[in-house]
């Protein structure tokens, strides 16, 4: 027997030891088993065109693994051999790794808290989980289109090569304080494709240009001008399917290169992404470790956001005052548009403001050394008048160290 044969022999063996585990619970598989949808899509390709009871759908290579507006696992598709990479990047470890025994390609699994995001779905959670799932992908090097599927290789499937983990369901606030978050920035919205659905090149263009801005400084620090070429090209051919749309048929290939090639360039050597996103404006030494960059930049949004809190109050304090009204905390927190606790943990500021305002008169010193000239020599009057301000009268006198020197006549 061929050593290849035997190899997949083992694996199979070892994978169908696996199965049971589905029907075990406190396991991961157990929760996958249990989350998927009752009746599940799965098929022995990609297209998943097959619709089979969960506890049948296990048994084919591919499955959908979310629910359909419910998602309990985030799934991370890596396109190259390192499944290990999290462990690399510093990050937690997945429920599971689902591998491809010939090219090393794998599918990730991260058990979370279940998140709805049907229509009548909050939105704020559903965002911030796609910003988890932004930067996880961001660091893994997975695809970031993929989105936890719907269809992904299913656990525990002889093709594949299964390590179950752990069974432990991460909160989204866990697997946020392992990544560094992007902040919310043109690119991080959709393009409006609706102005330019007429054309196949202009509908090309505009995915293809947001794609570009959301990975091109990643590749700048990462990888390659060659290898932002061919992620892009690698997009636009996935994105090349307009006879789907209604079109006559696709774009040539010669089309596909042109819209790379100037997309490519372009980004590559002028964008610089949101003016709003202040990302390195720190100029943090990049070997320091994440959690130690986290904690000085939260250290200075902390900062900036206590200087422009005490400045509305501030401000606020100014147009009360201005008013005739007292400086109550309701009508500090009203005026300044923030709640009245906060106005309450900012006393320093109350008490900065109710101080009164003293004035020094600043008179010049007797015994003024030589050579020392004053601005008053040099104030510009009419000839023959005396420079005064605001049209009051000159009260000073040659006792006050003063000596004024006439000015010549023009």
């Amino acid at each position: 027997m061929s050593q290849p044969l035997k190899s997949e022999l083992k694996t199979s063996v070892i994978e169908n030891e696996l199965l049971p585990r589905f029907q075990q619970e406190g396991t991961a598989l157990y929760r996958l088993l249990q989350e998927a949808a009752y009746l599940a899509r799965c098929s022995d390709n990609k297209t998943a065109a097959l619709i089979r009871p969960r506890d049948y759908a296990i048994k084919y290579p591919y499955m959908q693994i979310n629910r359909a507006n419910f998602v309990s696992w985030l799934i991370f598709d890596l396109d190259h051999d390192n499944a290990m990479i999290w462990q690399d990047k510093g990050l937690p470890a997945p429920n599971l790794i689902v591998q491809n025994s010939q090219n090393g390609h794998a599918h990730l699994y991260y058990a979370i808290a279940p998140v709805c995001t049907s229509e009548r779905a909050r939105s704020k959670p559903i965002h911030y989980m796609k910003a988890i799932y932004a930067a996880f992908a961001r660091e893994l090097k997975a695809d970031t289109e993929y989105h936890s599927g719907p269809v992904a290789k299913t656990p525990g499937h002889s093709w594949w090569r299964t390590s179950e983990l752990h069974p432990h369901i991460y909160e989204l606030s866990e697997l946020a304080d392992c990544v560094e978050l992007a902040s919310a920035s043109p690119w991080a919205k959709s393009p409006n494709l609706d102005a330019v659905s007429h054309s196949r090149n202009c509908m090309l263009f505009e995915k293809l240009r947001y794609y570009a801005y959301s990975i091109v400084s990643r590749q700048k620090t990462e990888g390659s001008f060659l290898s932002f070429t061919r992620l892009l090209e690698a997009f636009a051919h996935n994105k090349n399917a307009f006879r789907s749309l209604g079109f006559a048929a696709d774009l040539s290939l010669s089309d596909l290169r042109a819209t790379v090639k100037s997309v490519a360039r372009w980004t590559w050597d002028k964008y610089s992404g949101s003016s709003r996103c202040h990302r390195g404006v720190m100029a943090l030494d990049q070997s320091l470790p994440l959690a130690e960059k986290q904690a000085l930049a939260a250290e200075r949004t902390h900062s900036a956001r206590k200087q422009k809190t005490e400045g509305q109050i501030r401000a606020a304090c100014r147009i009360l005052q201005q008013q005739g009204k007292a400086l109550l905390h309701e009508a500090i927190a009203q005026a300044a548009k923030l709640s009245r606790q906060t106005v309450a943990k900012y006393k320093h500021v109350l008490e900065e403001v109710k101080k009164p305002i003293s004035v020094l008169a600043l008179r010049p010193v007797n015994g003024v050394p030589a050579g020392v000239k004053y601005a008053v020599h040099q104030v510009s009057a009419p000839p023959g008048e005396v420079a005064s301000f605001a049209g009051e009268p000159d009260l000073r006198s040659p006792d006050d160290g003063f000596t004024l020197l006439p000015l010549p006549e023009i």
